[in-house]
């Protein structure tokens, strides 16, 4: 085997390391991730997930649903900004794209349910994004690709680089005070026998 195919091949080898490395950092992350939590009591934990992936379905759309956990994730909802991109564009209105991602878990606990939401606020910072680039470890000086060729399988969309800029905790406190009036208990009022009116 030639020298070149060795250094080739132990390119390839450090890129699939590197790759493996970056994946298991973004769930590490993810699971360390902090999330707003609301108890909602005398309900089950079936029954408040089952509620929650309604409200969550409204706001977002189409939900990455696990029942056997009881976790949803949502698909990204896009809109445009002036003032929340967290950059200096925000200082002279200038526009923006961000998107929010709901991450929801529903835990049984002694008193009812235990709902924990996440809503992140991203920023596409651009629409062009190499992760991967075979030209770069080429030793010949002919190009490996055209411009046309790297672009081929991929487009703007799947090539967007999302920025984290803060969490929705305004949306959080309201989607989980929503799911907590959904089971909140009425107590009954006790009419008076002379009045029919309902005592104070």
């Amino acid at each position: 085997m030639s020298s070149t195919s060795c250094r080739l091949r132990e390119v390839a080898v450090w890129s699939c390391l590197l790759a493996l490395v970056s994946c298991w950092g973004c769930a590490s992350e993810l699971d360390s991730r902090r999330f707003q939590a609301r108890l909602i009591r005398g309900a089950s934990a079936d029954e408040v997930f089952a509620a929650a992936q309604v409200i969550l379905r409204r706001e977002f759309g189409r939900l990455d649903v696990d029942q056997e956990t009881r976790q949803i994730v949502s698909a990204p909802r896009e809109s445009q900004t002036s003032s929340e991109s967290g950059t200096a564009r925000d200082l002279f209105g200038g526009p923006s794209t961000i998107r929010r991602v709901a991450r929801l878990r529903v835990s049984s606990r002694p008193e009812g349910a235990l709902a924990r939401l996440r809503v992140d606020i991203e920023r596409r910072d651009t629409t062009r994004s190499e992760v991967f680039q075979p030209d770069r470890y080429r030793l010949s000086d002919a190009p490996g690709q055209t411009a046309i060729e790297r672009d081929a399988a991929t487009s703007s969309r799947q090539n967007a680089v999302w920025t984290f800029v803060r969490r929705d905790r305004r949306l959080e406190r309201a989607l989980l005070a929503e799911l907590e009036e959904r089971f909140a208990w009425e107590p009954q009022t006790a009419e008076s026998p002379r009045t029919g009116k309902a005592r104070p």
